[in-house]
């Protein structure tokens, strides 16, 4: 697989760099209601340029807003037309995902990488929830590396496992629990086909 910049993707497919910084906050930060003046010092663009943002994503229903006193507080709205559509983008530009695609060259021969379990599905942390998922021939050490710096970028531990292909085949072909948990669990695949692993 050819090295994209997938940061670059966003550039060009949503055009303005202060939609992108304002979805992203929504998107990783989707139970923080914040105000215009919160959000300006989050993502740390000039505030007339915000404000024209949330107006434009409030107008599309992808955020909501409350009033708490004299302030007005935004929200992700997670019932919104392409929240999944825009969950699968943005996870895989940015956090666990983006640093997994940035780095699959150093990883090893990967045959399916994909994210699951509560980092993807608006749910607190759990330590019985799998976040990511890769089945292959993995260099555990660079892997490593990676889920430690996500872990920084996140502040929160990250539930993931291995498997080599043989042992998924073989799980699959038993209806492992775990496995047939994964098959339909709502999952943001990074790498391989989503048929062939659902096959």
């Amino acid at each position: 697989m050819a090295s994209v910049n997938l940061t670059k993707n966003l550039d060009h497919l949503f055009i303005s760099k202060v939609r992108i910084k304002v979805i992203k906050y929504f998107i990783f930060s989707p139970d923080i209601p914040i105000h215009l003046r919160g959000l300006v010092r989050e993502i740390q663009e000039e505030i007339n340029a915000v404000r024209r943002e949330l107006t434009r994503l409030c107008d599309i229903d992808f955020i909501r807003t409350e009033v708490r006193g004299n302030r007005r507080y935004f929200v992700l709205n997670r019932d919104y037309v392409f929240i999944n559509e825009l969950l699968s983008i943005f996870h895989k530009s940015f956090g666990l995902g983006g640093l997994i695609l940035k780095n699959l060259h150093n990883l090893g021969e990967i045959d399916y990488a994909l994210l699951t379990g509560s980092i993807i599905n608006f749910l607190p942390p759990n330590p019985n929830l799998i976040d990511l998922v890769l089945i292959g021939q993995i260099d555990v050490s660079a892997l490593s590396e990676i889920i430690t710096e996500s872990e920084k970028r996140l502040g929160r531990e990250i539930n993931y496992t291995i498997m080599k292909p043989s042992e998924f085949i073989l799980k699959k072909k038993r209806r492992d629990s775990f496995i047939m948990n994964l098959l339909t669990a709502n999952k943001i695949m990074l790498k391989g086909d989503i048929t062939e692993f659902a096959s």
